[in-house]
């Protein structure tokens, strides 16, 4: 049967974590057929060996496996790999080093989407675990905005959490996208999400990990603030955004680009203080 929905995961070198991962994708229960799309992008580590163990057991489980590293040449695996083969017609993603810990997580989701036409995406709250420390917390970034938010909401911040997405694959991402690394996570809400509306349910389902090797975490203050120029100057440049939108990410863009000019000064006055 075709499957209703795609679940979409990327690793790299992530055998510590991935079991976790995909065992939160086993245990979910719906009423619908799923499959299951593991894009690893050539990790060095056992993290291929256990995705073929994986595979092994279960046919809803398709891989693409590269044998040359995609994110350093700053090709997307989303973009590029991993959504023009889902068949679904909704998209679930979660990367290879969070999990999700509800079995009813797809089903509720779903099920929103389903009998809520005007909605295009629907997350979930979730918490952080700081993995050195083994602390959990309510990730807050997403659990205090309102429950029916739009894309103007969502100029502020990206407080979407990826692992906690189910979004309609109904969407064709531009070539701007496809060929950057910089985050594909924030634009595509943004298209995909267009005029239309944001779910967000109550119930905790997903945990996302900190560690030392993250993606996002492992940036220093000073790289985090340079993605996301590079990121909103793509949003702003491509158009992307309705007017309103549009209007209000142009101002976030100012005061970035002031907050950008502030932190080099400090640190380069820091650094002449340092060598008298």
């Amino acid at each position: 049967m075709k499957p209703l929905l795609t679940i979409c995961c990327t690793t790299y070198n992530q055998e510590r974590y991935l079991r976790e991962t995909l065992d939160g994708f086993l245990i979910q229960e719906t009423t619908f057929p799923i499959e299951i799309i593991i894009h690893d992008d050539a990790s060095t580590d056992n993290t291929v060996e256990i995705i073929k163990e994986y595979a092994a057991k279960d046919n809803r489980i398709t891989t693409i496996l590269q044998t040359e590293n995609q994110y350093s040449q700053n090709i997307d695996p989303w973009a590029n790999f991993v959504f023009p083969a889902a068949k679904g017609k909704y998209l679930a993603l979660c990367e290879g080093d969070d999990y999700w810990t509800d079995p009813l997580k797809l089903q509720k989701q779903v099920d929103f989407l389903e009998n809520n036409l005007d909605f295009e995406l629907c997350f979930h709250n979730s918490k952080k675990l700081y993995q050195e420390s083994g602390k959990f917390e309510l990730n807050e970034a997403s659990s205090q905005v309102a429950e029916v938010t739009t894309v103007i909401d969502l100029v502020d911040y990206c407080f979407i959490a990826t692992l906690t997405v189910v979004l309609r694959n109904n969407f064709k991402l531009p070539k701007w996208i496809n060929n950057s690394a910089a985050g594909t996570d924030w634009p595509l809400f943004f298209i995909q999400v267009g005029n239309g509306k944001i779910k967000r349910l109550n119930d905790v389902m997903a945990v996302y990990r900190i560690h030392e090797n993250g993606v996002w975490t492992s940036k220093s203050e000073l790289q985090k603030m340079q993605t996301d120029f590079s990121v909103i100057q793509d949003i702003i440049t491509n158009k992307i955004l309705p007017e309103a939108a549009h209007k209000k990410m142009n101002k976030k863009f100012k005061k970035l680009k002031k907050k950008m000019i502030k932190y080099r000064l400090k640190q380069f006055f820091d650094l002449r203080n340092k060598c008298r």
